[in-house]
C-alpha cells in the first residue's frame, strides 16, 4: 500500500511513518510542494530494487556487447568486400514484417 506525505509532515512523524514503512508494508511518496520527490520503502524492497537494477545493468552491458561484436562482424565483411546493409535498412525491413503480420 502506498501513501503520500508531505515533508513537513515527514519531519514531525518519521518515526512512525518508518515503523509503518518497516512493519506494516507500506510504502511512502515524500512531496514537496506537492509534487513527489522521493519514496520511502522498506529494506526488503529496496533490495529487490537494486537486484533487479543490477540484472537491467549486466542484461544492457551483454546487449551493448553484442552490438559492438556484431558491428565488428559487418565492418569485416564490408571490409572483405561483401555488400551488408546497414542497421537502419535492417531495422526497416523488420518493422514492415512486423507490419504485414498485422
Amino acid at each position: 500500500m502506498s501513501k503520500k506525505v508531505s515533508v513537513s509532515t515527514l519531519r514531525t512523524q518519521i518515526k512512525r511513518i518508518l515503523n509503518e514503512v518497516e512493519y506494516g508494508q507500506t510504502e511512502y511518496v515524500v512531496e514537496k510542494f506537492g509534487e513527489p520527490t522521493a519514496a520511502i520503502i522498506s529494506m526488503e524492497d529496496y533490495l529487490l530494487l537494486q537486484e533487479a537494477k543490477q540484472r537491467y545493468t549486466l542484461s544492457n552491458e551483454t546487449g551493448n556487447a553484442f552490438v559492438k561484436k556484431l558491428d565488428m562482424i559487418r565492418e569485416t565483411l564490408q571490409a572483405s568486400g561483401y555488400q551488408v546493409r546497414s542497421k537502419e535498412e535492417i531495422d526497416a525491413q523488420i518493422r514492415a514484417e512486423r507490419d504485414s503480420w498485422e
